[in-house]
């Protein structure tokens, strides 16, 4: 791993509650297509050694987040208002991770699901598996930079 990739995925999502788990949804269907990424489920911070192995020049993480829009609504979150309303559901603050992720690169985007339902489940809401889909489609075009803002 002494190579720089150019992007690494970090898809972040706890798979025992529905729509939750898209993040790491995500990050596993791109493995599957070859690229870097981590399914870090709600742990992202046990994975900041391994991220830094990889050297990336770019990091894109992808959570659920409450965000106040239609379920299955993506969006590039700017990572300044990750503390004011943004809500995810990990054990440890997403912008904390994002400030241990900076000291790897500067390059950090975060895109955002908002969810149907977080509740206790394992089945994921059709709305956030098109987001998925389109999420995966996406970034496998290299066109994460066309996402819309919030």
């Amino acid at each position: 791993m002494d190579k720089q990739c150019k992007k690494l995925i970090l898809g972040i999502g706890n798979h025992l509650r529905s729509d939750d788990a898209a993040g790491s949804i995500v990050a596993r269907k791109l493995k599957l297509l070859g690229f870097t990424s981590i399914d870090a489920e709600f742990m992202p911070e046990n994975y900041i050694g391994v991220i830094r192995k990889h050297k990336p020049e770019k990091i894109i993480i992808v959570d659920t987040c409450t965000m106040a829009l239609p379920p299955g609504s993506v969006r590039t979150i700017p990572l300044h208002k990750i503390h004011g309303g943004i809500v995810t559901t990990h054990s440890m603050p997403l912008s904390a991770v994002i400030q241990q992720l900076r000291e790897i690169t500067p390059k950090i985007m975060l895109i955002g699901i908002q969810p149907e339902t977080i509740e206790v489940g394992d089945t994921v809401s059709e709305a956030v598996t098109h987001a998925i889909n389109q999420i995966v489609t996406t970034i496998s075009n290299g066109e994460e930079v066309n996402l819309p803002m919030l």
